[in-house]
């Protein structure tokens, strides 16, 4: 009677283990990968009371596939360097071009005109960010 129980529990967990399930889960997980051409151009914030901030993201000469990024509001402009990470552009931004990063940009295409984007910056509450082209 053991013996049989055994045999069912290891039944059982080589099923649950088994590759064919697993798979489509993987598959339907997977994120397409973003390109610069979804996040080149001007977009401005349509987020209520953040309607001033202005984003600008250009292809740097550098380098192939090296992007800038600059981020304005309120008078104030954080340059930096930007990459594609997978579905994501992440922005390193810095004041007036020091050398010290200010704040993180990571920004999400939801379509060819809008943005969704949080802004996160030392020691701050990250501000979540719509923007759309203008």
């Amino acid at each position: 009677m053991t013996r049989r129980l055994v045999l069912v529990g290891v039944a059982v967990a080589t099923l649950g283990c088994g590759s064919s399930v697993s798979e489509p889960a993987k598959a339907a997980n997977q994120t397409k990968a973003a390109t610069a051409d979804a996040f080149l151009g001007s977009w401005n914030s349509v987020t209520p009371s953040y309607d001033f901030i202005r984003l600008s993201v250009a292809s740097l000469s550098i380098q192939q596939g090296a992007l800038g990024a600059r981020l304005t509001l309120s008078g104030v402009a954080l340059d930096g360097s930007a990459r594609i990470d997978a579905d994501s552009l992440i922005a390193t931004l810095s004041v007036g071009g020091s050398s010290e990063t200010n704040a993180i940009l990571i920004a999400r295409a939801r379509d060819a005109n809008t943005l969704t984007a949080q802004l996160r910056s030392a020691g701050g509450t990250p501000l979540s960010l719509t923007f759309v082209r203008p």
